[in-house]
């Protein structure tokens, strides 16, 4: 009994998006702290937390109906019988966003504009391309890239506008730099488990392109570059030991866990460790930072 209450209880932190939101809030927070503020959970940090809970369900919550029953995993499966939950959280999640979006700065709001078009154009077929309207995820390659360039830039620019820190500064270009490459590496990773369905779809990502072994090899190369720019950056430029070690630390977790990736292999496996790979960098970041 009691082992069924926390099954349930885990699964609907997990496939209803609430551990995702958390990861995406923490990479806001981590952000303030790699500039060299204190943690700061602010309406910015909030912002994200409940618009990442809101467009993940819904994302869900759009596609759950198009998987046939008998394709569907832990998490559709879960999607498929809890779709009234995954609209409440999607209506939580606007209301969330609405709350806070008004406490935001003017500066902040007209980036979010952007990014928010992107997020709708990703899901929904509104881009006419061959004739017909296709998702923006649909277009070739686009899925890794475009989910990459709105979570870097919702969790490392958006910090750095918000703390008033100037953008010439170079740390902060430093900073894009480095998430770009370590969400990439985490995109490239569900691009491989979601080969059967994006195959389904005629979706076009790097690994049904360039087949798995380049996406090993991918997943090399940018954590080698991920490692190597974090410690130019936080060891020889700024000389900050424990930034550089969780860092360091984080690099090779991630590269652990994605290179153990295939299709499939268990939806937890992807939603906690991969994503966790997230929460883990900012708790890295939150505990080693202030101690070297």
């Amino acid at each position: 009994m009691l082992k069924q209450i926390l099954r349930r209880f885990t699964d609907t932190i997990i496939f209803g998006n609430f551990f995702i939101a958390a990861c995406a809030a923490g990479l806001v927070s981590e952000t303030y702290v790699l500039l060299g503020y204190r943690p700061i959970f602010d309406g910015l940090t909030f912002f994200v937390f409940f618009s990442t809970l809101g467009l993940y369900n819904f994302h869900r919550l759009m596609g759950v109906r198009r998987i046939k029953p008998e394709d569907r995993g832990a998490i559709t499966g879960w999607a498929a019988k809890h779709q009234f939950t995954l609209l409440m959280l999607v209506i939580i999640g606007l209301g969330g966003m609405g709350f806070f979006f008004f406490q935001l700065p003017v500066k902040i709001i007209s980036v979010l504009v952007v990014l928010g078009t992107v997020s709708v154009f990703y899901e929904l077929p509104l881009v006419k391309y061959n004739k017909r309207f296709e998702r923006l995820r649909n277009l070739w390659l686009s899925k890794a890239f475009l989910i990459t360039l709105v979570w870097a830039f919702t969790t490392a620019l958006l910090p750095a506008i918000k703390a008033n820190v100037s953008l010439a500064d170079y740390s902060v270009w430093l900073i894009m730099i480095e998430r770009i490459m370590f969400i990439f590496i985490l995109a490239l990773c569900f691009d491989a488990r979601d080969v059967i369905f994006d195959r389904k779809d005629s979706i076009k990502t790097i690994p049904i392109v360039f087949g798995m072994e380049m996406t090993n090899r991918l997943y090399a190369i940018f954590s080698v570059l991920f490692f190597s720019l974090c410690l130019v950056h936080f060891l020889f430029l700024q000389t900050e030991w424990g930034t550089a070690i969780a860092m360091i630390l984080s690099s090779g977790a991630t590269y652990w866990v994605v290179s153990r990736t295939e299709p499939r292999r268990s939806d937890y496996y992807y939603m906690f460790l991969a994503d966790g790979m997230m929460l883990l960098q900012f708790l890295l970041t939150l505990i080693l930072a202030p101690l070297l």
